[in-house]
C-alpha cells in the first residue's frame, strides 16, 4: 500500500511538472512576443490546444490510467483549462480565444446532458427500489437508505445522495409521524430531550435569520450575487438544523438483534456489531477531546457527551453529509445513559465475550 501511494505521488508530481512547464511557456509567449491580429488568432488556438487538450491528456497518461485513480476528473480539466487561458492571455486577445472555443462549449453541453441523463436514471432506480423496500420496511427513512445503498452503493457520492434525500424527507415529509417506529421497543434510547436540543435549535435559528439579513444587506453593497449566495447558505443551514432535529426525534439509538443501530440525527450513522464493542462507559461532564482523539472519534456536536462506546477495531461510520470515516470511539449524548449502558451489557455481554475469545485466538 505504501509503495502504491508512493507511485501515485510520483505520477502526480510528473503531471504537475509537465503542466507547469506548459503554463509557463505559453504565458511567456503570450506576454513577450508582439503579434498581429492573425498571430493572435493562431496563438489563441495554440493556447487552447495546450490547456484544453494537452494538459488533460497528460493527466490521463500520467495519473488517471493508474489502478485506483479517479478517471472522471479528466472531464473537469478542459473547462479548467479554458478558465486558465482567460487569465493568462492579454485582455485584447480574450475575445479571440473564446470565439475559437465553441466546440469545447458543445462538448461541455454534451457532458452535462450525459450527467443529467445518468442522474435521472439513478433517481428512477432509487424510486423503484424504494417502493420495493417500503413493502417490508415500515420506517420510511430506513427504506430510503436501503434503496440508495442497493442502487448506488456506499461510496462518497452515494453517501451525499442519501444525506440529501433524508434531509428533504425529514424536513418536508416526516411531520405526519407522531412517534418513532421503535418507540415501543425495549431497547430504544432517545437523545433529544435532556440536552436542550430544541431550545438550542430555536436560538441558533433566530441568530441565523438576523445574521442572514444583516450579511445580505452588507454583501449587497459589494455584490448582489454574493449576497444571495450567502443568504442561500444561511437558509440551507437552517433547513439542515431542523431536518437533523426531526431525525433526532424520529430515530432513537436502538439495539436490534446483534447490532447497535446508530441513527444519531444527520450527524452519526452506523450499524455497530455488538461483538465489535469493547466497552461502554460513562463520560465525565467536563471531558474534552484533543485533536488526536477527535480524529478517531465520532461526537454528538449538540449536547455534552455522557456515554462512550469503545470499539475493538476501527469501524466505518458516516459523519456530516454521511461521508464515511473510520473511528474507534463513539461519544453520545443520551437522555438515559445508564439504561443504555445496562442494555448494551445485557444484550451484548455474550457477544463481547465471544469477541474477546476470537481476539485471543
Amino acid at each position: 500500500m505504501v509503495w502504491k501511494n508512493a507511485v501515485s505521488s510520483r505520477s502526480f508530481l510528473r503531471f504537475l511538472l509537465v503542466a507547469a512547464f506548459i503554463v509557463a511557456a505559453d504565458t511567456l509567449i503570450a506576454r513577450a512576443l508582439p503579434n498581429g491580429p492573425e498571430d493572435d488568432r493562431l496563438l489563441g488556438y495554440a493556447i487552447l490546444f495546450d490547456f484544453m487538450l494537452v494538459i488533460p491528456l497528460a493527466y490521463w497518461f500520467l495519473v488517471a490510467r493508474r489502478p485506483g485513480a479517479k478517471k472522471s476528473r479528466v472531464l473537469l480539466l478542459p473547462a479548467a483549462g479554458a478558465a486558465a487561458a482567460w487569465f493568462i492571455l492579454p485582455t485584447a486577445m480574450r475575445g479571440t480565444v473564446w470565439r475559437t472555443a465553441w466546440y469545447v462549449e458543445l462538448l461541455i453541453i454534451a457532458v452535462e446532458a450525459a450527467v443529467v441523463f445518468y442522474e435521472m436514471r439513478v433517481v428512477y432506480l432509487i424510486v423503484r427500489s424504494f417502493l420495493q423496500a417500503r413493502r417490508a420496511q415500515p420506517d420510511t427513512a430506513e427504506a430510503l437508505r436501503e434503496a440508495v445503498e442497493r442502487t448506488a452503493g456506499i461510496g462518497k457520492l452515494a453517501s451525499i445522495w442519501l444525506h440529501d434525500i433524508l434531509m428533504v424527507y425529514y424536513l418536508v415529509f416526516s411531520w405526519r409521524r407522531r412517534k418513532p417506529v421503535s418507540a415501543d421497543e425495549p431497547h430504544a434510547f432517545s437523545y433529544h430531550r435532556h440536552n436542550n436540543h430544541g431550545l438550542i435549535l430555536a436560538i441558533v435559528t433566530k441568530i441565523l435569520v438576523f445574521e442572514a439579513v444583516g450579511v445580505h444587506w452588507v454583501a449587497a453593497l459589494w455584490s448582489p450575487i454574493a449576497a444571495w449566495i450567502l443568504t442561500a447558505a444561511s437558509a440551507w443551514m437552517i433547513a439542515w438544523l431542523w431536518a437533523d432535529y426531526r431525525a433526532s426525534v424520529l430515530q432513537p439509538v436502538r439495539i436490534q438483534g446483534d447490532r447497535l443501530r446508530l441513527r444519531y440525527g444527520l450527524r452519526i450513522q452506523a450499524d455497530v456489531p455488538l461483538r465489535r464493542i469493547a466497552a461502554v462507559e460513562p463520560v465525565a461532564p467536563d471531558t474534552k477531546l484533543d485533536l488526536g482523539m477527535r480524529r478517531i472519534s465520532a461526537e454528538p456536536v449538540f449536547g455534552q457527551s455522557n456515554v462512550r462506546v469503545t470499539l475493538r477495531a476501527p469501524l466505518r461510520v458516516s459523519g456530516f453529509f454521511f461521508l464515511p470515516r473510520e473511528v474507534i470511539y463513539l461519544y453520545l449524548s443520551l437522555d438515559h445513559p445508564r439504561a443504555f449502558e445496562a442494555a448494551v451489557r445485557e444484550v451484548a455481554g455474550t457477544e463481547i465475550e465471544a469477541g474477546e475469545k476470537a481476539d485471543t485466538v
